[in-house]
């Protein structure tokens, strides 16, 4: 027994698995890029009697047929590394799922252990025979509660004991597919997966493991998935996987009992949020509740915030450059001043509520029932429902919501999805905008026409879009959890690892660029800019000329965007912009920053995820879109007001 083991969770999409990384784990934990992808998987170890474990928290996963990129690199990392143990995270609540992975994971020929997590829900519901589970899969299993800790120490002694094994169980396949095993040819090229597992995979057609054979093997493969869809009228994928889940259902049937009794009142109001009678209504009101929260605590935290800083910093850091350097020195100390309350009176307030309120979705569990009710109206727009999440995302930042798009089936869908949130999804910033000043200085109904334009442009974008990249779409699969109360240390640990990094990368960005921007503007450098694109800014918007600076430092970081106003304005605070702008500009300021062109950041991670050319199109188009939307705009309401 060596010093040093490696260890892999696998595990579907929601079952706790990443919660477990983090117990095990604990602080240390490496977030990495697959090569050549990206696919983001974590790193962290763990020291138990004497030996290291290394933890490789492989991506969340169905199935590892090798459709979607998550499943390729997951099979990949089982193939490329040689791990001492594999823990399946088992949902115990939904078990089919998760034991559908897990027999192919045990197909695949790795030491398995069972982690049966969410058993402090299970338990109440369900008899569940631990023991009769075990002798039917032939591995290890061990009830655990991801959340609270219980049963973690003890997965994690049997890791170091080297509990993990190689199952003999075999799934029951049908008598025609096991007839087709057993006419491919025994003697295969040496992998170090079993043959059985093999074969079923270069049935399934998973090009990873097609890629290990040569080219007589695949042929024979290939006749005979086309044989078998002949005789019976569907691909054997599809029946390899009806079987798996028929097998997982008769586990399920021989080691689980539900317990008899009356609903709980959370099952009930699970069930409530999940028919589309009562689930709908609920899910207006919570995105109203999530709108009004994010108005009323951001301009509450706003106002408290504003007069904390005037009373703290006000003009000292102004007074001070000027009696170190004069004119120069007072320009530094006023972007300086300006940096930092774009970054505190505007910034912090909307997106720590934004992000409280998105763990607090998640941790409770009502994130997935979001995402099924809107299934069919994200249809419309050639998308499935758990779009619904990468968008809510990007209500933080772009750039985890376009990375987080790889969820999606097809490059299809991650074209479409990517376009509508750089188009008509307002990050962080863009929030910070839309309600820190323009519900400040015009009104919640003007920040709520935004928003409206704003899922029109959705919807009609998705729509065109649909119908122009024509290819279906894939299946929804996704598992929904029960309900349950979240806890603050989950909900601060997800504010907090969100928020860190948006800050460290935000804060000096726009502390830089508000200093040389006030430098220059105080020497009247900018003129070159500002005079030639007033056609656009006075003429087409019907702006100060001098916001073009702000738009085109919005491209740096859409932060800066909101820093750059109060630099430019030079009223000296976030207070007085009102005398820089009247309510009809502050709107067409809030939509044409809303749509147009993303984040350098956003940017360079919209070309790795779907081509240089379609990110230049994208661009394009969301400067274009912004205009064409944002000079409507000024013409209604210069019209009517």
């Amino acid at each position: 027994m060596g010093d040093r083991m490696e260890l892999a969770l696998m595990g579907n999409p929601n079952v706790g698995k990443s919660t477990l990384f983090t117990k095990l784990t604990g602080v240390g934990v490496m977030v990495s890029n697959y090569p050549g992808t990206t696919v983001e998987f974590k790193e962290g170890s763990f020291l138990r009697d004497g030996r290291k474990v290394a933890v490789h928290d492989l991506p969340g996963t169905y199935s590892l047929s090798g459709e979607s990129e998550d499943e390729i690199v997951a099979i990949r990392m089982l193939a490329e590394n040689r791990f001492d143990a594999v823990a399946v995270v088992v949902d115990a609540t939904r078990l089919e799922s998760s034991l559908v992975l897990m027999f192919q994971v045990m197909e695949l020929g790795h030491p398995v252990i069972v982690a049966l997590n969410q058993m402090d829900i299970a338990q109440k519901r369900y008899e569940m025979d631990i023991a009769k589970m075990e002798g039917i899969l032939g591995v290890p299993v061990f009830p655990i509660s991801a959340i609270t800790g219980e049963g973690v120490d003890e997965l994690a002694q049997a890791v170091v004991s080297d509990r993990a094994v190689r199952s003999d169980f075999k799934v029951s396949y049908d008598s025609h597919i096991e007839e087709q095993l057993e006419a491919l040819p025994a003697d295969l090229p040496e992998t170090q997966f079993p043959a059985r597992g093999a074969l079923l995979k270069l049935l399934e057609g998973n090009e990873y493991i097609s890629s290990l054979f040569d080219e007589e093997t695949k042929q024979n493969v290939y006749l005979a998935a086309k044989e078998f869809h002949a005789d019976h009228g569907e691909s054997i994928n599809i029946h390899i996987t009806r079987d798996r889940y028929g097998e997982a259902g008769r586990v399920r049937k021989e080691a689980v009992t539900p317990r008899k009794g009356p609903l709980t009142m959370r099952d009930r109001v699970s069930d409530m949020t999940m028919r589309p009678a009562t689930g709908v209504p609920i899910l207006i009101g919570v995105l109203a509740t999530i709108f009004l929260a994010i108005v009323i605590m951001g301009e509450w935290l706003e106002h408290e915030l504003e007069e904390l800083f005037d009373l703290l910093v006000g003009d000292a850091m102004v007074e001070i450059g000027r009696s170190l350097a004069g004119d120069f020195g007072a320009a530094v100390g006023s972007g300086v001043t300006m940096g930092i309350e774009a970054i505190v009176v505007l910034i912090i307030p909307f997106i720590m509520v934004w992000y409280i309120i998105l763990a607090l979705l998640e941790d409770s569990g009502y994130m997935p029932r979001a995402v099924a009710l809107l299934d069919g109206v994200m249809h419309k727009v050639g998308l499935h429902g758990r779009a619904v999440i990468p968008m809510m995302v990007g209500i933080g930042c772009s750039v985890p919501a376009i990375l987080a798009t790889r969820t999606a089936g097809s490059k299809r869908e991650r074209l479409i999805l990517s376009t509508l949130i750089v188009m008509a999804v307002p990050c962080g910033a863009q929030m910070a905008i839309i309600i820190g000043l323009v519900s400040r200085f015009v009104g919640i109904a003007a920040a709520a026409g935004i928003f409206a334009m704003l899922l029109g442009l959705l919807l009609l974008l998705g729509f065109v879009m649909d119908r122009w990249l024509r290819k279906e779409p894939t299946c929804l699969a996704m598992e929904i959890p029960d309900l349950r109360t979240p806890t603050a240390r989950n909900v601060a640990f997800k504010t907090y690892s969100r928020s860190r990094d948006f800050f460290l990368i935000a804060f000096p960005f726009l502390l830089v660029g508000s200093v040389i921007v006030e430098v220059l503007l105080s020497f009247g450098a900018m003129d070159f800019i500002v005079e030639p694109m007033s056609f656009i800014t006075v003429g087409i918007l019907g702006l100060p000329a001098v916001t073009i600076i702000a738009f085109l430092f919005g491209i740096l970081r859409k932060e800066l965007a909101v820093g750059m106003l109060v630099t430019i304005s030079g009223v000296g605070a976030v207070s007085g912009l009102s005398e820089f702008m009247d309510p009809v500009q502050f709107v067409v300021f809030g939509v044409v920053m809303a749509i147009y062109m993303p984040c350098l950041a956003a940017w360079a991670v919209l070309m790795k995820e779907v081509g240089v050319k379609n990110a230049l199109l994208v661009g394009a188009a969301s400067i274009l879109t912004a205009l064409l939307v944002g000079g409507t705009v000024n013409l209604v309401l210069s019209a009517l007001f």
